[in-house]
């Protein structure tokens, strides 16, 4: 399965999931919060998946998709969405490729 990473570096990475957890409980847009955890969220968005992982200094963003056109498009609405809520912190997500292989 096709899969992307960002690490987006913040000290109010906690704050952001928090955020994101209360917005995804809405499931705005068809997009369904899966699994809760402290500092951790799994999104189904349809044609993928994302995980957030708030760590110490960063936020950890991972989309898996079924197939790599979908990637791309969904990776992209991810990144805007995060720089979006993130602007007065300037937050930057810089996508990378990874192996299909689960963490």
């Amino acid at each position: 399965m096709p899969v992307m990473e960002a690490y987006v570096a913040t000290e109010r990475a906690a704050r952001y999931v928090e955020q994101l957890s209360s917005h995804f409980a809405h499931e705005p847009g068809g997009m369904r919060l899966l699994a809760q955890q402290p500092g951790e969220l799994l999104i189904d968005l349809g044609p993928a998946t994302w995980r957030i992982v708030a760590e110490p200094d960063r936020l950890v963003l991972r989309v898996e998709a079924a197939d790599a056109a979908r990637l791309d498009e969904v990776s992209a609405h991810v990144a805007e969405r995060i720089e979006q809520i993130g602007r007065r912190d300037d937050l930057r997500v810089r996508w990378e490729r990874v192996d299909g292989m689960s963490k």
